[in-house]
């Protein structure tokens, strides 16, 4: 093998191994700026992203959305459509009857909870315009952080 195709093929090597670092490190910085950058939502003291459930009252989950199908996750705010599912704890809360109604759901006041910004209000409003379980109102809200 001459000297001409030695340096070559070393060369070919120097480009294949920049080339992997590179790749390497333009991965990392993508996936490492993608994930510091999402957006979450504190439930229950636990910091989640995009969850199906969100609870007003974590201890017995008497109150609570269920089945959330985002539409909407920005910093503006987290947007979508839910069940609002109510105990009505008759005779007994262990007993009681789940009521579901079909609502609109909205997230906001961010804040930094373990170093994620994560949504920390809730507002719940009746599709229908009607009230919801075990109110007299057609609209819920709670804070996330104190839920429980």
């Amino acid at each position: 093998m001459s000297k001409f195709e030695k340096a070559r093929r070393s060369k070919g090597w120097i480009v294949l191994l920049a080339t992997a670092i590179g790749l390497a490190y333009g991965g990392y910085t993508y996936i490492h700026t993608a994930i510091s950058q999402q957006l979450y939502v504190t439930n229950c003291g636990i910091v989640d992203y995009k969850p199906h459930v969100l609870l007003k009252f974590c201890a017995d989950a008497g109150v609570g959305v269920g089945d959330i199908e985002w539409t909407q996750w920005s910093k503006a705010g987290g947007e979508g459509t839910a069940k609002y599912t109510a105990n009505d704890c008759d005779p007994t809360c262990v007993e009681g009857s789940f009521i579901t109604k079909e609502v609109f759901v909205k997230l906001s006041k961010l804040k930094k909870i373990h170093g994620k910004e994560a949504f920390t209000y809730i507002q719940v409003e009746s599709k229908d315009k009607k009230a919801l379980p075990l109110l007299n109102s057609m609209d819920d809200e709670w804070s996330l952080e104190l839920a429980g």
